[in-house]
């Protein structure tokens, strides 16, 4: 009887489909974009708007009504888009535009004004250049003193402001609700340049301003979707290229809310986080995405979050030799989820070189990695290291000298992840060959540059014997803690 009454119910539930979540994002909001105020920045206004309105129809999200619609109904209507647009007019506006919200662009400041040039500091102008003869001098002078005699100073100065312009734009925008006039966000904008003419300053600094709006506009409507598929580490969810979602997308996966009773009040518990997913194939309203990284199961109906920045990763790496060798290597990851990725690195360490000496050496890198296998909180990888290290020592006149060391060096590691922000890396390496130049240190001249520092010239080592070399060649293990920040 309980087994009958149980394919009862699966059948029922069939019947009827499940709805989805009401947070889901499943269409792209409708939105007006005004400009607040146009009597004392009108011009720059118009511009600072149809930059945030091109931006917002690139991101994908937003259904923006055309400015000339908006001029339209105003002109039908009657009303004038001058001075400030209050929240009660932008109810009006929206509701005859069909608009669920609207930005309100504000120009706090604005200005533009000519700067004097940085000048460099030259040799004195009455040195003859080394590449100029004596005639080509002359003539270069007398021309110059021409131009000097035709243009007055003030004249000079006047073009040399009128060409090195310093644009300054501050704006507020702020996302106001159309059905309640009440506003929701906000978020700044500033850029400035100094360069050019009137028009050219102008225009680099909107081009600065514009690199601003796209991430700020996602921030205004972040894209939550649901998996509707899940097979193996791949995953199905329900947004596409209707939202704008591009391949290298990032969303963090999460269980659904869980709604509770406390003291008369329904309140709502965010689900526990389980992964992070990168889009890889992209859809009409559909896309495919990799779990690059899981530490909880991953479920069919799971909600996923739109990431607004990629994670960054780095690596702190302790290492040991057999000469001996010792090696603290901090790293930036570069595209980790990747089949191939890289790091940029930086080296401190301790080796001892042919007279048994501990030498210590600093020194930048970088290093290539490829993915053999990945999976079961674990990755196999082959890498290539190239370090560029300065050793340092004493000679045998106490002079602190200095040489070049590279240490280039293939290896294999073992990734495994031990937590939701960690994992621990373990490694072997074969230092190919060791490159170490020749040990010198530096000795001041006694003479002064041109902004009164102390000229140095560089002397080779002295030393009672044969000169120390450093033979880095063999086996180097390692072991890293490697953080996710997400």
């Amino acid at each position: 009887m309980k087994k009958t009454f149980l394919i009862f119910i699966f059948i029922f539930s069939m019947g009827f489909p499940q709805e989805l979540d009401e947070d889901i994002t499943l269409e792209k909001k409708w939105l007006m974009i005004l400009p607040a105020s146009q009597e004392k920045y009108g011009p720059v206004a118009d511009k600072v708007t149809s930059i945030i309105a091109d931006a917002a129809t690139s991101v994908g999200r937003f259904e923006v009504i055309d400015r000339n619609l908006v001029d339209e109904i105003l002109e039908e209507q009657a009303f004038q888009l001058s001075g400030i647009v209050s929240d009660k007019q932008v109810v009006e506006f929206g509701e005859m535009a069909a608009a669920e919200e609207a930005l309100i662009i504000n120009i706090v400041h604005f200005g533009q004004k000519g700067v004097p040039k940085v000048k460099k500091e030259e040799d004195e102008e009455d040195d003859v250049d080394k590449d100029e003869t004596l005639f080509s001098w002359v003539v270069k002078k007398t021309v110059t003193a021409a131009v000097d005699n035709t243009k007055s100073a003030k004249e000079k100065r006047r073009l040399e402001l009128e060409n090195n312009i310093h644009t300054v734009i501050n704006a507020n925008v702020r996302l106001v609700n159309v059905e309640t006039g009440i506003s929701e966000k906000s978020f700044k904008l500033g850029a400035s340049h100094t360069g050019g003419n009137r028009d050219a300053s102008l225009e680099k600094t909107l081009s600065n301003l514009t690199l601003q709006v796209r991430s700020k506009l996602k921030e205004l409507y972040m894209i939550t979707s649901e998996i509707i598929e899940v097979d193996g580490k791949t995953i199905s969810i329900l947004s596409g290229e209707n939202l704008g979602l591009q391949k290298g997308d990032f969303f963090e996966i999460a269980s659904k809310d869980k709604q509770k009773n406390y003291k008369g009040r329904t309140i709502t518990l965010p689900g526990k986080t389980r992964g992070l997913a990168r889009i890889t194939e992209v859809g009409p309203d559909a896309s495919k995405a990799k779990v690059v990284r899981k530490w909880r199961k991953v479920k069919e109906g799971h909600k996923a979050y739109e990431m607004l920045t990629n994670p960054y990763i780095v690596d702190l790496s302790l290492s040991y030799g057999s000469l001996p060798h010792y090696d603290l290597t901090g790293k930036l990851l570069i595209n980790p989820f990747g089949l191939l990725s890289g790091s940029l690195n930086g080296h401190f360490g301790f080796i001892q070189d042919s007279r048994d000496k501990m030498d210590s050496y600093l020194g930048i890198g970088g290093s290539f990695d490829f993915t053999l296998f990945s999976g079961f909180g674990s990755t196999v990888s082959t890498s290539l290291d190239l370090p560029i290290c300065f050793a340092f020592t004493q000679d045998d006149k106490n002079h602190s000298v200095n040489s070049v060391l590279v240490m280039p060096a293939v290896g294999f590691n073992l990734g495994v992840q031990v937590g939701k922000h960690w994992d621990l890396v373990l490694s072997m390496k074969n230092i190919l060959i060791t490159n170490n130049q020749a040990w010198t240190y530096s000795v001041k001249t006694g003479e002064k540059d041109d902004n009164g520092n102390d000229k140095t010239r560089q002397e080779d080592a002295v030393w009672d014997g044969d000169e120390p070399t450093i033979n880095a060649e063999g086996l180097i293990f390692s072991v890293s803690l490697r953080r996710y920040w997400f």
